[in-house]
């Protein structure tokens, strides 16, 4: 079975990387997870600063990137992302909680999925995943705010979390398509 590249908009704490990421049969969410590897490599990637976002500075073919310096990784859809449940035992709801996640020099805001209610210590602390996901994602680098990003689907690295604060239920982006 072939699989197909995701384009991906993946942001450190630097630079913007335009390009396609090759997941494996499993999705971008286990591909990035994947503890006994340390990089990602993304073909046909084009960076730029973040102070200077219009500016290309370089294309290449092929890029590697450590996977402990991305802060995020935006996709187009939610699919890219393929099965991001942690297996838990007996019946759990999932529910979605409206976030403001301050990270690596950025502030991300978006839709958190975690059953039950929600637990900064069991989501920050439990497992031994990297990226966690979040949905109808917005991405402001906090220096620059002119460098902003929209997904339906991001993934962002738990490890370089500074905090993150529950929104109120009027900002929900399932009321008004996005957060405020």
């Amino acid at each position: 079975m072939a699989v197909r590249p995701i384009s991906a908009e993946i942001y450190t704490t630097s630079h913007r990387i335009l390009g396609r990421i090759v997941p494996g049969t499993m999705g971008l969410f286990s591909y990035l997870n994947i503890r006994t590897t340390s990089f990602v490599e993304v073909e046909g990637a084009h960076l730029n600063r973040l102070h200077q976002p219009a500016k290309l500075v370089a294309r290449y073919p092929e890029i590697w990137l450590v996977k402990n310096e991305i802060v995020a990784i935006l996709v187009s859809s939610r699919l890219e992302l393929g099965p991001a449940s942690v297996t838990r035992r007996g019946y759990m709801t999932i529910v979605q909680h409206a976030v403001h996640i301050m990270l690596g020099g950025y502030e991300m805001r978006g839709l958190l999925e975690m059953p039950g209610k929600f637990v900064f210590g069991a989501m920050m602390f439990e497992g031994d995943q990297i990226f966690t996901p979040l949905y109808n994602a917005e991405l402001i680098a906090i220096l620059f705010p002119n460098v902003r990003a929209d997904s339906p689907a991001a993934l962002f690295n738990r490890e370089m979390v500074d905090a993150i604060g529950l929104l109120p239920r009027d900002d929900s982006p399932s009321q008004t398509g996005r957060l405020a």
